[in-house]
């Protein structure tokens, strides 16, 4: 562990009532409790910020049924942090709720892994099955980041800054990535949809949308590997986090 120790918050921005099991879970027994949650994640030691994900934009969160809670930077902005000051950006793959907000961070830099892009930008992003999670403004909004100089890739795992880091667990998509950080009690993981509910690793039953199955599972030995403990994983979408954390705001906990 590292000399720095952070705190962790998850700011809920959106909600889905009613979640399927078969999109839920691979094999499916039960819808999962209370729908799904929709966050964006705060890492920060009260200097340095990182931000993990962007959320989806108000509109393209409508035309798909989810609500819109409230806009990400308003969240930051309860927590004391201006999302225009925020200087490091983890996106953790490419799906529309994870980088709809790039916008809202005129400052920052953000943190890819390269097979994400490469994958997206290319033959396999546009097959049907696999362009339904991509809201291609968003995409593009990525690509013109990317030639202002402000998207860092990365091929595996990266420290972004000390004591938190990026790891790379291929499977829900070609590049998914998590995070993991330094706190007083050991080392966290913000696994995104790494796993979207406690229940997809705790019951080995991943979530039903992937681009490697295997891949998926791989991950989540990674992350069981990467956590000093089970109750430092934290899942992307489980409306459990906002019970099992401690509460300071409406819709937003700290680890």
């Amino acid at each position: 562990m590292s000399a720095n120790q952070y705190r962790a918050y998850a700011i809920r921005y959106g909600h889905r009532d009613n979640v399927p099991a078969h999109e839920a879970f691979h094999r499916p027994h039960a819808a999962p409790a209370g729908g799904m949650d929709y966050f964006v994640w705060l890492i920060t030691d009260g200097q340095t910020n990182i931000v993990v994900d962007t959320g989806f934009g108000e509109a393209e969160g409508t035309r798909r049924g989810r609500q819109f809670l409230r806009s990400p930077e308003r969240g930051l902005a309860e927590l004391g942090v201006d999302a225009a000051r925020v200087e490091h950006v983890v996106l953790s793959h490419f799906h529309y709720d994870h980088i709809g907000g790039t916008a809202l961070f005129p400052n920052a830099t953000f943190y890819v892994q390269e097979q994400e892009m490469r994958f997206y930008t290319g033959a396999g992003g546009s097959l049907p099955v696999i362009r339904e999670s991509i809201h291609v403004p968003e995409l593009l909004a990525l690509l013109e980041l990317n030639y202002a100089g402000r998207v860092k890739f990365v091929d595996g795992d990266a420290e972004i800054v000390p004591g938190v880091s990026v790891h790379k667990a291929s499977g829900h998509t070609p590049g998914m990535q998590f995070v993991s950080l330094d706190t007083s009690r050991g080392r966290a993981v913000l696994t995104s949809d790494a796993s979207h509910y406690y229940a997809n690793m705790e019951e080995a039953n991943v979530f039903n949308t992937f681009v490697d199955l295997v891949g998926v599972l791989r991950g989540h030995q990674r992350i069981r590997e990467t956590a000093s403990s089970p109750d430092l994983i934290l899942p992307g979408h489980d409306p459990l986090v906002l019970q099992r954390l401690t509460r300071v705001a409406d819709g937003i906990v700290e680890l």
